[in-house]
């Protein structure tokens, strides 16, 4: 029974910090469309998809498979790992933040200010500590020295847009706020191991800390791809539509978010046992994902359009057409989260865990491309949903395979 206690008081802790950005960000989209509008909020939600995909490079694998690396290092180990990655994503961003600037002015021209200050503030994060805090199975810490500097920001930069109307504004205040996140949660993971620790500058060091990477980035970013080509795909082909996508995206990206306090623990969970219990807990893992995803789904597919209101009052396209593929998705995202970054990267299939991404991006991206020619936002939706069924499908056979053995 202690043990169960302890077990939701963490996942409970967990929550909090998911939680409280899930209600924040829910409550600052109706503000920042009635002030600016829908399609000014799309180029923001435009920006922030395009964050996830270039800060797969600047995180570069260490928000993958980084938890379960902090786990099952020495606690003594574990702030010299963390400033070799902090060193290491501080390069990266330096090298993909004047990139994705350049692709959002060149996508958005007339927003070329907003974007490029926005990719700043939203690129920020994967230089963050949340991956370190996860592993070392700490929420509390996740919570006050990560999450909260970043929810602050976001409170503090919707009163500014309320009180001045200039959306830029908005991001610059973001932008600051998301700094004081990294810096905090950075000093706190660093005081842990003063006087032990030994930076290293230089690149070749990086190098070979990226090296070491290459599972974690490549799965991280063959994922980030084929769930953020939608976004562009349709803000290329079929524009007019991009408010509506926009709707659909931040109810699944909002629902993932949700079941994120899940994965968060399982990840901690299954390592903490020790080798003699890993195979016990990756089964009960596994059987409880498939539920979890069902359910999940099922809720999202038949709340959507009820949800699409909440998000942007007013009348909207979005309906059971558009739902029914994100709960869809959301299902198998569940599944292969759980299978994949819970139970695979533990037992060393983090190959494997790629080559079911490289799966998703060659089944997912000719069928969004020609959803978007053919049929319109649903078309894209149901050719990520299935991309994301066949990441799963993959990820269950792959350890399947390896229980029986």
């Amino acid at each position: 029974m202690k043990a169960i206690m302890a077990a939701l008081f963490r996942m409970g802790t967990f929550a909090l910090t998911v939680g409280a950005g899930t209600v924040v960000g829910l409550l600052a989209i109706p503000i920042i469309t009635r002030v600016v509008g829908a399609d000014a909020w799309a180029v923001q939600v435009l920006v922030q998809s395009l964050a996830t995909l270039f800060g797969v490079v600047v995180a570069f694998g260490w928000g993958t498979i980084g938890p379960g690396l902090v786990a099952s290092h020495d606690r003594r180990d574990r702030p010299q790992l963390f400033l070799d990655s902090l060193i290491t994503r501080t390069y990266l961003l330096l090298v993909a933040a004047p990139v994705m600037m350049i692709v959002l002015a060149v996508l958005r021209p007339r927003e070329a200010v907003f974007v490029s200050i926005a990719s700043a503030a939203y690129l920020m994060p994967f230089v963050g500590a949340s991956w370190y805090f996860v592993g070392e199975g700490k929420p509390m810490r996740l919570f006050l020295f990560d999450a909260l500097p970043q929810l602050l920001g976001t409170v503090a930069g919707v009163g500014v847009l309320v009180m001045t109307g200039d959306f830029t504004l908005l991001v610059i205040t973001q932008l600051v706020f998301n700094i004081c996140a990294v810096v905090i949660s950075s000093r706190v993971i660093l005081r842990d191991g003063s006087g032990q620790l030994a930076p290293n500058f230089s690149l070749r060091n990086s190098l070979r800390q990226m090296a070491q990477q290459r599972h974690g980035v490549i799965t991280a970013a063959t994922g980030s791809f084929y769930v953020n080509l939608p976004m562009v795909a349709v803000n290329m082909i079929i524009p007019a539509q991009l408010a509506s996508y926009a709707i659909a995206d931040r109810l699944f990206r909002f629902s993932v978010t949700a079941f994120s306090p899940i994965l968060q623990f399982v990840q901690g969970w299954i390592p903490e046992g020790g080798a003699g219990s890993t195979a016990h807990r990756i089964r009960r893992a596994a059987q409880f994902a498939p539920l979890l995803g069902i359910v999940g789904g099922s809720v999202l597919a038949a709340a959507g359009p009820w949800a699409a209101q909440l998000l942007v009052p007013g009348p909207t396209n979005f309906g059971y057409n558009l739902s029914i593929p994100v709960g869809t998705s959301f299902a198998a995202v569940a599944v292969s989260q759980v299978i994949g970054l819970a139970c695979l990267v533990p037992i060393g299939k983090a190959r494997e865990l790629a080559r079911s991404t490289l799966v998703g991006a060659v089944l997912g991206t000719p069928l969004i491309l020609l959803g978007a020619a053919y049929f319109g936002v649903a078309g894209v939706i149901w050719g990520m949903a299935i991309s994301e069924v066949a990441v799963a499908a993959f990820q269950v056979y792959v350890l399947r395979r390896y229980l029986r053995t």
